[in-house]
């Protein structure tokens, strides 16, 4: 990104330039989770949904979806995909939590590695979702295999750049990933890797089930 851009964003991520369009592996593996599910008549919250497109790709299986996201530029764009069924909104969870709404069913992809405290921002959604919800997270997928060949082949400045701003601070591997979702109180009832193969996997796919 170039100067003029970075004061123009300052620090709103730039989903002009960081289009989900290239997470088509994601898409077809989450769509068949949900082709196995009973979700049509249930209501889907997608937090972090950016500029909306994975959302309005996977809403089809839903009643309705709302897609949240904290970065005005990428609900901006995300409006333009909306329709009866599909809703976007500049807002964060805290705002769900304040006004007590629930959902049946949430999903939150490729987000949580954004987070400075994933702890937290799992236990937010559990006061968001219904008893018994459904939670479908993804992250990326880092396991001993995947990352010693990202340093063999010289692509560790670019796995862990920190220079992408708003960039991935955690990153999970399974093991972690599992006992995190088990810790805020979620009960794993798939896990599916996507992309590529295991295991240099591009991302890791958890179906959770609230528990009480």
């Amino acid at each position: 990104m170039n100067i003029k851009n970075y004061k123009k964003e300052k620090f709103d991520y730039d989903w002009i330039n960081n289009n989900t369009n290239h997470h088509s592996y994601l898409i077809k593996d989450i769509e068949n989770i949900l082709k196995k599910l009973e979700t049509s008549d249930l209501e889907l919250l997608d937090i972090g949904c950016g500029n909306g497109v994975l959302t309005s790709q996977i809403s089809k299986y839903f009643k309705h979806t709302t897609g949240v996201d904290l970065s005005g530029t990428g609900i901006e764009l995300a409006h333009k995909l909306e329709n009866d069924k599909l809703t976007f909104k500049n807002s964060s969870i805290d705002e769900l939590i304040k006004n007590e709404r629930k959902f049946k069913f949430i999903v939150s992809l490729e987000v949580i590695e954004h987070q400075y405290l994933p702890d937290d921002f799992l236990e937010k959604i559990y006061k968001v979702l219904d008893d018994d919800g459904f939670l479908l997270i993804s992250t990326p997928y880092n396991g001993y295999i995947k990352n010693l060949l990202i340093n063999l082949i010289g692509k560790h400045d670019w796995h862990y750049n920190p220079l992408w701003r708003h960039g991935h601070i955690k990153f999970f591997s399974i093991k972690t990933l599992s006992k995190l979702l088990k810790n805020c109180g979620y009960s794993i009832l798939k896990r599916k890797f996507s992309g590529r193969f295991y295991p240099i996997s591009c991302s890791m796919i958890f179906l959770n089930k609230k528990t009480k």
